[in-house]
C-alpha cells in the first residue's frame, strides 16, 4: 500500500535550453535532498508524454510521505530544507531575470525565480489505491495517466465519488495499467491544483497503446461515462488528462554534488 500523503510538484524549466542542466540538478541532488526529510519514503520524476485535455506542465514529482498529517509533513520537510547541508546545491540560477513565485502555505511570501519554474506544489490525501501499486526506484511505473479533477458547481459530490471509485476499478483492467489511487487536495504551498487527482501505474512506457487501449476500455466500462448533473452537465471537470513517462527514480544517494 502506497503512503496516505502525497507531495505532488508539476515544474518546467524556466529556460528550455537549459533542460538538461534542470534534469541533472533535479534528479541529481534536489530529490536525493528532499529525501532524508522526515517521513519521505520515495520520489519519483516523470516527464510529460501526450496530453488528451488540458494544459499540463511538461514535468512531475511525486514524493511518497509517511505522514497522515499533510501540514505536519510539511512542516517537517521545510524545516529539514532550512537547515544546513553540505551536500545541498542551490537551485540553478534563471537565464536573465527569473520570475519569483508566490508561496501559498503557512507564511506567504515569495521566492526568488531560478531555473526550477514552479507550477504546482501541493499536498494530497489519499482517498482510495486499487490494484498494484509499487514506488519503489526498482519497481517505478514505466509510465503514468494522471487525471487533474474537481466536481462541477452544481455535482453531487458523494454520488460522483461513488462512481470515481467504480471508474478506476474499470480502468486497471486496461492491458498495462497496473494499479491506481485516487487523491484529494489537502493543502497548496504554490501554483495552483485541482481538488482531485489520480495517478494510474503502467507496467510499460508504451504509453501511446495504453492509452488506445483504455479508450476501448471505457467504451464499455460497466461504470459508464461522467455522471450528469441535474441541469444535465458532466458532474466531474477536467483540467488535465495527461500521460507521463518515468524519467527518474532517485534515491538518498546524490548523483551530483558541489
Amino acid at each position: 500500500m502506497l503512503t496516505n500523503t502525497l507531495m505532488l510538484v508539476r515544474s518546467h524549466p524556466q529556460d528550455m535550453a537549459r533542460e538538461d542542466e534542470f534534469n541533472e540538478w533535479y534528479t541529481g541532488n534536489h530529490v536525493p535532498d528532499v529525501l532524508h526529510a522526515p517521513g519521505l519514503k520515495a520520489a519519483l520524476r516523470y516527464k510529460l508524454a501526450v496530453t488528451q485535455i488540458g494544459e499540463v506542465p511538461p514535468y512531475l514529482a511525486l514524493y511518497y510521505i509517511d505522514n497522515d498529517d499533510a501540514t505536519d509533513a510539511n512542516n517537517g520537510m521545510m524545516a529539514y530544507l532550512n537547515a544546513p547541508d553540505a551536500k545541498r546545491m542551490v537551485m540553478p540560477a534563471a537565464t536573465g531575470q527569473g520570475e519569483d513565485w508566490e508561496i501559498h502555505g503557512e507564511g506567504g511570501g515569495t521566492r526568488p525565480g531560478g531555473l526550477i519554474s514552479v507550477d504546482t506544489w501541493a499536498y494530497y490525501t489519499k482517498t482510495l489505491e486499487v490494484g498494484e501499486n509499487d514506488v519503489s526506484p526498482e519497481n517505478a511505473a514505466k509510465g503514468l495517466l494522471v487525471t487533474y479533477t474537481a466536481p462541477a458547481a452544481d455535482a453531487d459530490v458523494d454520488a460522483l465519488n461513488k462512481w470515481y471509485d467504480w471508474h478506476m476499478d474499470d480502468i486497471v483492467t486496461t492491458p498495462g495499467i497496473r494499479g491506481g489511487t485516487r487523491y484529494k487536495l489537502a493543502s497548496l504551498n504554490a501554483g495552483a491544483a485541482t481538488e482531485f487527482a489520480g495517478i494510474f501505474e503502467f507496467d510499460t512506457d508504451d504509453v501511446e497503446k495504453v492509452a488506445a487501449d483504455l479508450g476501448q476500455t471505457l467504451a464499455t466500462a460497466p461504470s459508464g461515462g461522467i455522471p450528469t448533473t441535474e441541469s444535465g452537465v458532466p458532474a466531474l471537470d477536467i483540467f488535465g488528462f495527461a500521460f507521463y513517462k518515468l524519467e527518474s527514480a532517485p534515491t538518498k544517494v546524490h548523483t551530483l554534488l558541489p
